[in-house]
């Protein structure tokens, strides 16, 4: 009887303990599931995305007339924030930020005319492309200067942390300019940059086509751009742009991914780049 009644609580012991495990198990699990565990269940239990960007590259994002950033990136972002039935927040940070913010979960996603490249790419994850650029060079109206090679001892503006800053940056170091550097100035938004070449401080700026453009837009007759070109004859190459976001999350890239790319073959990007590069110039 002993050894029955024995039997019987290690067999009822060893079930408990089973029970117990798989209790942890499936509560690990399914706290799991429940949760998304991932950026999108985040999101959605807060209610809304945080989507930073720098709003001093009209006409992706610039502050307008209300004073709140607006633009092309702008508007993706507020689709993409109604598409998961989310708030939007924008914060407003320098660009070479970014990176860090994502990382550390200040912001969701980043969406500030991000060019995609390798170096980018071990710091964040990006969408497919949205659209595509190259760096321009913006002179003055009367200016001669017309290659990269001619740009040698002269002050040209970049904005910090873009590929303009590293195009400079990297033909100083060991380009067409080792031997005669141009005096790079960084500068944390182009408007700055502008106002500095017409005051006779810069003789260039170098930045993205489409900011370019919306720079000789808003300075009437002051400046003029074309695509940076060398004395070779060969000019800068085409970038591509995309949404950034943290690394590690392939659901939330995939999703943000296709809503992004659904506005691009709907033609709301193309529309939205109409609408600001109009607004933009005027400001």
């Amino acid at each position: 009887m002993k050894n029955s009644i024995k039997k019987m609580l290690i067999i009822a012991l060893s079930m408990m303990m089973v029970l117990a495990l798989a209790a942890c198990g499936g509560g690990s699990g399914s706290g799991d599931a429940e949760e998304g565990g991932g950026k999108l269940a985040e999101i959605q239990e807060k209610g809304k995305i945080v989507v930073c960007t720098d709003a001093a590259w009209a006409p992706f994002e610039y502050i307008g007339e209300g004073g709140e950033p607006t633009g092309i990136d702008i508007e993706i972002a507020q689709a993409i924030a109604d598409e998961l039935g989310v708030e939007l927040e924008v914060k407003n940070i320098a660009f070479d930020t970014i990176p860090a913010s994502l990382s550390g979960g200040d912001a969701d996603l980043a969406l500030a005319c991000i060019t995609i490249t390798d170096e980018r790419k071990e710091e964040m994850a990006f969408t497919d492309p949205y659209t595509t650029v190259q760096q321009y060079m913006v002179v003055p109206a009367d200016s001669e200067i017309k290659t990269m090679e001619e740009l040698g001892g002269k002050a040209v503006g970049t904005h910090l942390g873009t590929t303009g800053d590293f195009l400079i940056s990297d033909e100083n170091t060991s380009g067409v300019l080792k031997d005669n550097n141009v005096e790079n100035k960084q500068y944390k938004a182009l408007p700055d940059a502008a106002l500095a070449m017409k005051s006779g401080e810069l003789q260039a700026i170098v930045c993205d086509s489409v900011l370019a453009e919306n720079l000789v837009k808003a300075n009437g007759d002051a400046f003029k751009c074309f695509p940076v070109a060398y004395a070779d004859g060969h000019e800068a190459d085409t970038e591509e742009i995309g949404a950034a976001m943290a690394k590690g999350d392939d659901e939330f890239t995939a999703k943000i991914n296709e809503i992004v790319q659904k506005l691009k073959s709907d033609g709301k990007i193309d529309e939205w780049f109409v609408k600001h590069s109009e607004e933009a110039s005027k400001l």
